[in-house]
């Protein structure tokens, strides 16, 4: 028993341990446990998927979900005290399948360790009679759910990847593995998640808040279902999955008071009426959601704390970090002031940045707060929360009534906007629908896109949201990647990056060149062949 013990605590250190340089081959195993002489009872199910989860905190997969979702967007930009050169040149649009930016190994280690779970765990319910059926789907559902989280980041990061559900766990099987279509794989998920959405649990402790929101719950999975529906097209199907978990009773927005003020004109006729927000209550906001953690409008959480501290520190603290806030673009183009009293603020910018930070991973508090130093970096990094959830209803309804020219869908939309926009205290200046008789609904398309923006800055969103606004309907509004390269690279590369992409290839990052070397049967993206990505 204590050899049994020792030899799986060293499978769980080399299932969670940071990436090798053989990144490919490092989904092989490098101890030579046979792993599937663990499989005998739910206790070693359990701590495989202690384990799985684990694996979502390394640090190299948390910083490409946060980069990945930024780096080509136009909210972060270069730390004036330190540079990382590969990252700066994907930011200007300079991107080689040489950067280690676009190795994806720490995705398809936590992708592998989910299909070893789903290989092996019915084995354990055999051996152990106290393992009922109903415990293996769920911890089987789990990595379902885990797995289509990874797979999720990749296709959108890289269009067409390797799709595998087998087990890599011997040196014995060859690792050469061809790419399969986002077309591909995209139903297959859908596929995948239906299939298990319900053996996935609604929650795991009436106290315990780390475990429903650190652990995947069915309003997760419902959460992650409808933005792959969304990024696929299939609206209604994500509207009624967002219906479920806004409906669910389970999430509410942390509340924010308003006060209403009148700003007198030169007659009664001409005054105005604005909103002034809480400041104690924005501020208790950013300490529960952002600080703290796990709040009421938390849905899925990776949890660090201190025995794992997240990799934001190294990523945007003044002292090290190499990523900045762009703070023109929020304050002009993101956050845009009131055109009735620039007194009236926008909650959501003071939590997005300060000083130049991004702070809602680096401050202590919203106002006149200091920033975190690295023994404190235990918070949270948020994968999906409430606002998201109406943001992607409204989005959903908006191509609804735009493909049926239905009012009353846009106007739900909007609706479903407005709850996000009226906690937030957003200005009038940011409301593309002021004044207007009826919804037009190309203009309501824009504005989630931007209210998006406002509300997830920094969030590992924005890249993804505009890409997928772009290529809808076949690419209908490519613009939205040409006018947001106007303020992600530098001036005078702007037009070489507009004129990139107009070939959509180039949306996608490359595979990582030691890639191509260790598997033989992936091949680039096209657009980086033959040196097309430094034309």
């Amino acid at each position: 028993m204590r050899n049994k013990i020792y030899i799986y605590c060293l499978l769980l250190l080399t299932l969670i341990a940071t990436p090798g340089c053989s990144d490919w081959l490092d989904l092989k195993p490098t101890d030579g446990v046979p792993r599937q002489d663990y499989w005998k009872t739910k206790e070693d199910v359990s701590s495989f998927m202690t384990g799985i989860y684990s694996s979502m905190l390394n640090t190299d997969l948390v910083s490409k979900m946060f980069l990945w979702g930024e780096m080509r967007a136009d909210m972060i930009t270069s730390s004036p005290r330190v540079s990382l050169i590969n990252l700066d040149q994907i930011m200007d649009g300079e991107i080689s399948a040489a950067n280690p930016l676009c190795k994806w190994s720490s995705f398809y280690k936590t992708i592998n360790q989910c299909n070893t779970l789903l290989k092996f765990a019915p084995d354990a319910q055999v051996n152990d009679e106290s393992f009922t059926p109903q415990m293996l789907k769920e911890y089987e559902a789990q990595a379902v759910v885990i797995r289509s989280l990874m797979y999720f980041y990749l296709v959108r990061t890289f269009g067409d990847v390797p799709f595998i559900r087998d087990a890599y766990v011997d040196n014995s099987k060859t690792m050469s593995v061809a790419k399969n279509t986002q077309e591909e794989i995209i139903p297959e998920l859908i596929k995948d998640l239906n299939a298990v959405m319900d053996n996935v649990p609604y929650k795991y402790s009436n106290t315990n808040q780390a475990l429903n929101k650190g652990k995947v719950t069915r309003w997760m999975a419902e959460s992650l279902l409808a933005d792959i529906y969304l990024w696929n097209e299939q609206y209604a199907e994500c509207n009624a999955l967002c219906d479920e978990v806004i409906n669910s009773g389970q999430f509410s927005l942390y509340p924010v008071g308003r006060e209403e003020v009148v700003i007198e004109g030169t007659t009664p006729e001409l005054n105005d009426t604005i909103y002034i927000a809480s400041e104690n209550d924005a501020s208790a906001m950013f300490q529960s959601v952002y600080v703290n953690g796990n709040s009421s409008e938390s849905i899925f959480e990776l949890q660090f704390n201190d025995q794992a501290y997240n990799p934001f520190y190294a990523m945007m603290s003044q002292a090290v970090g190499y990523v900045a806030a762009k703070t023109d673009v929020l304050s002009e183009m993101i956050y845009t002031p009131s055109q009735i009293n620039h007194n009236f603020s926008d909650i959501r910018e003071s939590m997005a940045q300060s000083k130049g930070y991004i702070w809602k991973y680096m401050g202590k508090a919203r106002i006149n707060g200091t920033e975190r130093i690295q023994s404190e970096m235990t918070n949270h990094y948020i994968l999906y929360r409430l606002p998201e959830i109406y943001l992607m209803k409204a989005e959903a309804l908006t191509q609804i009534g735009i493909n049926t020219n239905d009012q009353d869908k846009l106007k739900e939309a909007y609706d479903a906007l407005k709850i996000v926009r009226d906690r937030a205290n957003a200005t009038d200046g940011t409301d593309l629908l002021a004044g207007a008789s009826s919804i037009d609904g190309a203009t309501l398309e824009r504005f989630v896109m931007n209210e998006k923006a406002r509300e997830l800055a920094y969030e590992g969103k924005r890249w993804f949201d505009v890409l997928r606004n772009a290529k809808r309907n076949s690419y209908k509004h490519l613009d939205y990647l040409t006018e947001l390269a106007q303020y992600s690279a530098p001036s005078e590369k702007v037009v070489t990056l507009q004129t990139k992409y107009k070939n959509k290839l180039s949306h996608y990052l490359p595979i990582y060149s030691g890639e191509l070397e260790t598997n033989p049967k992936l091949v680039q993206n096209a657009f980086y062949d033959d040196g097309k990505s430094s034309k």
